[in-house]
């Protein structure tokens, strides 16, 4: 915390810091004392709370395990909440969290996936935790960030996730169904820029070609 703030605006920020560790500690004893019905509201808590959701998955991380009732009731709150990586701040530490709210054991043969992404995801060699096995609904996903206002092109990557890597697939459904696969990233081995989709300003408003490109194998760090 900073002490040249004033006063007034130090005694909130304290404040803030408490709600979030509070809501942080009750999201994490709803989690281990198996309370599946009280789940979503500790999770909404947890939305008004700042620092939160980082806090609670720091705790999570630390829990052996948590009930299949829980990990079936955090699938819903998983799914509502698009930008939780972002929330979150912290990809080691969700890495962890997930491995124990997500129920994992999908197989034992590795799954090819796909991913659409702004091309700084392949380039930083960050890549995060929502993949599909269907190539299409990669390549849309890969056409949105292909847009010069956000000054990005879009790409598709593939990989062969290991059994161990696969936390969650999720059941064909109407509700957001992107035939997502959450993946632990750092148990990914090699990953694969296949398509890239090209953004310039004389595209504006044009349909974007898919360009196929040589692919470049990288292991993740």
């Amino acid at each position: 915390m900073r002490q040249d703030l004033p006063p007034d605006l130090r005694a909130l920020r304290q404040e803030e810091q408490r709600q979030a560790l509070r809501a942080a500690a009750n999201f994490a004893a709803v989690c281990a004392r198996g309370d599946a019905e009280g789940l979503y509201n500790a999770s909404l808590w947890l939305d008004e709370s700042g620092d939160g959701w980082r806090l609670a998955m720091i705790k999570i991380a630390r829990l052996v395990r948590v009930t299949r009732q829980i990990q079936d009731a955090f699938v819903s709150i998983w799914v509502e909440h698009k930008m939780l990586p972002l929330r979150v701040g912290d990809r080691a530490v969700l890495a962890k969290a997930l491995r124990v709210l997500m129920r994992g054991g999908y197989g034992d043969a590795p799954l090819t996936l796909y991913r659409g992404a702004k091309s700084h995801e392949h380039s930083r060699r960050i890549y995060n935790f929502s993949w599909s096995t269907d190539i299409g609904i990669a390549r849309k996903f890969a056409k949105h960030w292909a847009n010069p206002d956000l000054n990005s092109n879009g790409i598709v990557l593939e990989t062969l996730a290991p059994p161990e890597a696969v936390l969650l697939m999720r059941q064909p459904e109407d509700y957001f169904d992107e035939g997502e696969v959450v993946v632990d990233p750092f148990r990914l081995d090699r990953v694969k820029l296949i398509e890239t989709i090209q953004s310039s300003d004389d595209a504006k408003g044009q349909p974007i070609a898919f360009q196929n490109c040589r692919i470049d194998s990288t292991k993740l760090s």
